[in-house]
Order: C-alpha cells, then structure tokens, then sequence
C-alpha cells in the first residue's frame, strides 16, 4: 500500500500559505488568454526570489514562462515538467479553476525541491498561458517546448476526484456559401441562394452522426443567414465545432464536413470556403501505469475517486501529450458538493476552505506523482512505452 512521504508533506505545508496567497491574487485579478501580464509576472518574481532561474516568454508565446531551479541548470539527467495554468474567462473569472490548478502546480514544485533538492528526475514549471483560447501549449508544444521532458503533469479542480480525465479532441471550421443575391418576388430566377447552400450541408452533417464513430460531435450555429427575406441570400455563413475520441477520427470528421460544403455548394450553384479559426486541442492518452500511480496516492490522501467516464470537453494539454504521457488528475475544490464548472460559484470556491484543502490535495497529488517515478523508473518507462505504442511514435 502507497504511503506519503513525511518529508514532502512537511514541505508541502512550509509553502503552503505563500502559495495560497498567489492563488488568492490571481483569482482576485482575473486575466483573459495570453494576456495574463499581472499572473505571468507575480510567477516569475515569486519563483526568482526562491533561486530559479526564468525565461519569459517561452518560444515568443505571450505571457508564458519556463522556470529551472538555478542549481540544477547543468543537469544532464531526466526532466519533466508540472504546469501552471491561469488564464480567466470572461465575466466569470476563474470559474475554471486555473487560479488554483496553476497555484498548486507552483506549491508542489517548491516543496519538492526543499524536500528532495537531489530528486534524480529534474522537475521544471512551464507557464501555459490561454488554456479556454487561443491556446498556449498548442503553441508552445509546436515550438518544441516540451521536447525533452520524460512527462508533463498538472492538475484541474473539479467538485470530484479522479486519476484521469477523458478528454475530446476538437477543432472548428467556419463555413461561408457565396451565392447571388436577387429581388426574392421581382426576380428570383437571377438570385443563387447561398442559404440553401448552408441548409444542405447541415442536413449532410445530421445524416452523418449516426454513422460516426462513438463520441465523435457535431456543434453548429448559423454566424449569419442574410439580410432580408426580400433579398435572395449570396453570403451565409456557418460556425461548427468538430469533437471526437482520437485526433485521427478528428481529421476525418474534418474531412467528411469539407466534403459535404463542396457537395453542398455544387448543389446550389454556390461556392464555399472553409476555414479554421482556431487552434486544434487533441486527444489525452492516459496511460493506465500512471493512472495507478495516482489512483494510489488519491488512497493515501484518504480522498474518494471516480474512474475516468466517458470523454467530453477538450484541453489544449492534448497537445503536449502528443509529444510526452500527460496527466491531468482532478482534485475537488467543492467539499463533495456538486458545482457546475464555468460557473460564478466555481469561482467562489477558489477562496473557500474547501478550495485551499483542494490547493493542498492536488500540491501533495502533483508533488508524490513525480517523487515516485523518479524513484520507479520501470514504471516511468512503462508509461512511456504505452505511450509511444498510443500515438504510433
């Protein structure tokens, strides 16, 4: 049975309340995506004043950091990486948790480097700014940031424990039919309607779900339908957001969708463009050997857990387990009552007794994570054959 390391806890409470006041002070000044200048900032000062050594921006990504401990710059031995995250959403601040996650990443650092400063296994921070968009370890993992590092880890609050999290890989695509407008009464013979266009394509796509495969979603909104019903539609214009289990199926659901716009179009006698607007959040693999791993220290926090259930949602964390094993536990910020994420009172927790436990959980859950495969490497490497084995690498 796994039981907590003494000395790691004890720094885990050494650093405890300057990390709880970090986290008080991001939630309090919420930043949207790669603008988090304050958040960035207070990061990088807090970490120098502790002896590490920060590079800001990474890769030209705004507001992001990589931060190595000044002793440990000449290490040639295995590293990985915890990262933090505190973008905000609009309106609601952190009732993604991001605050928090990120916070708890930071605590986990620190106490790992005052309780076992000779950890044969190098643990960086990576500031991943822009997580709800556009996106910042998309864009950092394309720069190779993340080359080099045996995995990556950090935690998500939620208002219940689990190992793992199922996630969806997700892109979008904005789909504009160009027709010819005309008089609708006077002389619709001349017109080509481009909304007849966008109705065809969105019953090709109804017609295409149930031959798709399982977890693969369809969501789409008409951005604009024309102008007046007087005036024959010539531009309309669709915004669709594609989900699926594997970043494979994602491409081919892509593929069937561009397809159905040219079928569409050359129906009507329109034509079409697609475009992508945004950044593609792939897949988290979730490799079983890890997902034991931290099954057991959840044991150990004496914290209940739910298995991973079906996969819903997406995260830009995808990305980076293309390249390394990424984890993603989530740790309950709520006390055991169900909160609805994205939501104000998700936000309220980040500054409840319940959410500073949660602070402390996922620290201690981050921290024994990298302590024992830096101390099991037949278990780090068994993570990284299934991993390799996952992603065809």
């Amino acid at each position: 049975m796994y039981a907590l390391d003494t000395r790691l806890t004890e720094s885990v409470r050494r650093y405890f309340d300057l990390c709880r006041e970090h986290a008080d002070y991001i939630t309090d000044h919420p930043e949207l995506g790669c603008e988090e200048h304050l958040a960035c900032g207070r990061y990088v000062n807090l970490l120098e004043e502790h002896g590490w050594q920060v590079e800001t921006p990474v890769a030209g990504v705004p507001c992001s950091f990589r931060a190595v401990r000044k002793d440990r710059l000449d290490d040639a031995g295995p590293r990985a990486v915890l990262m933090c995250e505190y973008d905000a959403l609009p309106e609601v601040g952190h009732g993604c948790g991001h605050s928090m996650s990120g916070s708890a990443s930071l605590l986990a650092a620190l106490a790992l480097a005052d309780a076992y400063p000779d950890l044969p296994l190098r643990i960086d921070l990576m500031g991943t700014p822009g997580e709800e968009y556009p996106g910042g370890k998309v864009m950092l993992a394309d720069a190779g940031a993340f080359g080099g590092y045996e995995f990556a880890a950090m935690a998500h609050m939620m208002d219940y424990n689990a190992p793992g999290f199922g996630v969806l890989a997700c892109n979008d695509r904005y789909i504009t039919f160009r027709g010819k407008a005309a008089h609708a009464s006077a002389m619709p013979e001349k017109g080509i309607n481009a909304l007849n266009a966008a109705r065809i394509f969105m019953d090709a796509m109804d017609m295409w779900r149930q031959h798709l495969p399982k977890y693969s979603q369809i969501h789409g909104v008409v951005a604009k339908g024309g102008d007046l019903p007087s005036i024959v539609p010539d531009d309309v214009e669709l915004n669709y957001y594609f989900r699926a289990r594997t970043l494979k199926e994602l491409l081919d659901l892509n593929a069937k969708a561009e397809k159905c716009a040219e079928g569409a179009a050359l129906c009507t006698g329109c034509t079409c463009e697609c475009a992508q607007q945004y950044l593609t959040y792939a897949d988290l693999s979730n490799p079983p050997a890890g997902l034991e791993a931290l099954r057991d220290i959840f044991d150990a926090l004496d914290l209940p857990v739910r298995e991973p259930g079906d996969p819903s949602g997406s995260t830009d964390a995808g990305n980076v387990d293309q390249i390394i094993p990424t984890f993603h536990p989530l740790v309950s910020v709520s006390g055991g009552r169900p909160q609805v994420v994205h939501d104000k009172g998700f936000t309220a927790l980040m500054k409840c007794e319940s959410g500073y436990r949660g602070l402390y959980n996922a620290a201690v859950l981050l921290a024994s994570f990298a302590l024992r495969l830096a101390g099991e490497p037949e278990r780090l490497a068994e993570i990284q054959r299934w991993h390799q084995e996952y992603r065809g690498l």
